[in-house]
């Protein structure tokens, strides 16, 4: 993934996936590139998987707002984030892009 080889990752994290169908950071490293490939619908069912196994994994819910913000679902990325912030409360990214995307959702409304 690091050396941009999409395609590679893709097919050794679905290969670890049927491995193991639990482990949650598999999923969640699909997810990953399946957002990098700009495969959002993908990347988010993967992001379900991952929210199934492990409701609180936070790079999943930062993953789903990224996921969510580049479908312009901009109400589900705030969610996203706000569940980012609850889970861990110092980082400040989650807050940082709740206030983007509230103002993306103002100038959607006028």
């Amino acid at each position: 993934m690091s050396q941009n080889k999409l395609e590679d990752a893709y097919n050794i994290f679905t290969k670890v996936i049927e491995v193991d169908p639990n482990w949650a950071e598999a999923w969640n490293k699909r997810a990953t590139v399946l957002y990098l490939m700009g495969k959002y619908e993908m990347s988010q069912a993967d992001i379900n998987k991952v929210l199934d196994i492990e409701k609180r994994h936070f790079g999943a819910l930062t993953g789903q707002g990224l996921v969510q913000t580049a479908l312009q679902n901009y109400q589900k990325a705030i969610d996203s984030y706000i569940e980012a912030h609850k889970v861990h409360p110092y980082m400040k990214s989650p807050m940082i892009m709740i206030e983007k995307l509230m103002l993306q959702l103002q100038k959607q409304s006028i």
